[in-house]
Order: C-alpha cells, then structure tokens, then sequence
C-alpha cells in the first residue's frame, strides 16, 4: 500500500510539475495575436549572421521585385556583374546609420558593382520619403519592395539591416548582419569583387 502511495504521490507530482512548466512563459512571449516570441537566451548564432540563414555559397535565388515606382527588377539583369544587397526598412535605426556608407560605395564604383536596397516593410510612398532624405542627387543604388516577404523568406533574412555580396555568377560569396560600416564595406568588396 505505501509503494502505491508513492507511486501516485510522484505521479501526481510530474504531471502537475509538467503542467506548470509548460505554462510559464520563461522562453517565449505570448500576444494576443497568436504570435510566440522565443526570448534572446534561446538564440544562438554566429555573431556574423545573427538569426538569418546561413546563405554564403548559393545561388542569389530567381525573383523579380517591384521598385518604388512599380517597375519591375529582375535580379538576373545583373548577372555578369557584382551585385551588393542590402536589406532595411525606414524606422530602422542601424539602416539609417549605415544608409550614407553605401551610397558612398556605390558612388566610388560607378556602376561597376549594382547596389540593391530591398524594403519588406514599408509603404512606396515611406520607402521614397527615406531614400529622399538619405540618398544623394545621383542615387547610385537601385531600391526595390519585398511586402510579400518572398525574397526573405527564400533568403531566411530574419534581422535588419542584413548586407549580401553576390559574384557575378549569381552566387551569395558574403553575408553580414547589422550595420555595416564604410571599411567593412570596402574591405569585403575588395575580397569578393577586386574592388579597389
């Protein structure tokens, strides 16, 4: 009988332990609309890609985006030359810091190397109102709008700003996540691209 007891006293105590475990939010947050949030001690990544993919070494996917204007980019017109991708919105603060840094590249490469800005986030109109403010007169870099996610989720971008450095082969030779600075920049180019 006292081997029964025990039996059910840790029976009872696992389950209610399990249910009350299962019920503390210690690593994720929940919203009222469904969505979990897994809090930063779950994430661990390499501090050069943070939570994005993994995608140095394949092929810069087939798409086709819309610009601010509405036109369509066919991301395989710029094979046969360099291409850099950099990913941002307008109410990102480290996109707006590192915003000068690649106009600047991409004024010093003279169209050698295409410089793309893709936008998952904002409106045409938010999208054209940063690019007015940050770029210069000769707006070097060509600005494209993902509202579908289709390009991130193909790429499995995850933070912002994210910066790829794609050959003109097409394939993704680089990846940095966060701001990137004007060495970084610079020095990546030359690594991948032989750019002075």
């Amino acid at each position: 009988m006292r081997l029964l007891l025990t039996i059910l006293a840790v029976a009872v105590v696992s389950v209610g332990g399990g249910w009350l475990l299962s019920n503390r939010s210690n690593n994720t947050s929940h919203d009222d609309t469904g969505i979990v949030t897994l809090s930063p001690s779950l994430t661990v990544a390499d501090p050069t890609i943070g939570t994005n993919a993994p995608v140095a070494g394949k092929l810069f996917p087939t798409i086709s985006l819309k610009n601010l204007s509405g036109a369509n980019v066919d991301f395989t017109s710029f094979r046969g030359k360099p291409v850099v991708v950099n990913f941002w919105f307008s109410t990102c603060e480290p996109c707006k810091r590192e915003f000068p840094a690649l106009v600047q590249a991409a004024e010093k490469q003279k169209g050698n190397i295409a410089f793309v800005g893709v936008n998952p986030q904002d409106t045409s109109v938010a999208a054209q109102d940063f690019v007015s403010q940050y770029a210069t007169k000769s707006n070097p870099l060509i600005f494209v709008r993902d509202p579908d996610g289709e390009l991130l989720t193909k790429l499995g971008v995850g933070t912002f700003p994210m910066t790829l450095f794609i050959d003109a082969g097409g394939v993704i030779v680089s990846q940095h996540a966060g701001e990137i600075t004007s060495a970084e920049l610079a020095t990546t180019m030359q690594k991948y691209f032989g750019a002075s």
